[in-house]
């Protein structure tokens, strides 16, 4: 029998990734951010699909308080989850300006949602509880 390597990020991608389960993402939003939100309703999912970017897929992103969060989950260690979390950057705010018709190339400031990005490690190798890459 073949184990399924993804089944932690599918999990993770279900319980935090849905409009049906937005109480889930608040959770963690206010986990992560220590705040404490109650309305879902102030959540916009905004998680790249692959159906839209080949081969570009991030595990959950949102847009609350003028914030884009971007949340991994990964069991194997990657040091290049900055890398990775910019060029999904790029993509959402390429989305971001195209759905608000901004015009970058004008002389007007466009004003995107800060980026916030957090990778939550559960794989078995050791690493610290906290680590800024």
């Amino acid at each position: 029998m073949k184990l399924n390597k993804k089944y932690k990020d599918r999990l993770f991608c279900l319980l935090f990734g849905n409009e049906e389960y937005k109480e889930n993402i608040l959770s963690l939003y206010n986990a992560l951010c220590n705040t404490a939100h109650t309305d879902v309703n102030d959540i916009k999912l905004y998680t790249i699909d692959n159906v839209i970017y080949i081969e570009m897929k991030n595990d959950v992103s949102i847009l609350l308080d003028s914030y884009l969060h971007l949340w991994e989950q990964q069991s194997s260690y990657n040091p290049n989850m900055p890398l990775r979390g910019l060029m999904y950057f790029s993509k959402m705010y390429d989305r971001y300006i195209v759905e608000h018709s901004y015009n970058i190339y004008g002389s007007t400031l466009v004003k995107l949602p800060t980026p916030r990005y957090t990778v939550l490690y559960n794989g078995t190798s050791k690493q610290p509880a906290f680590m800024k890459l």
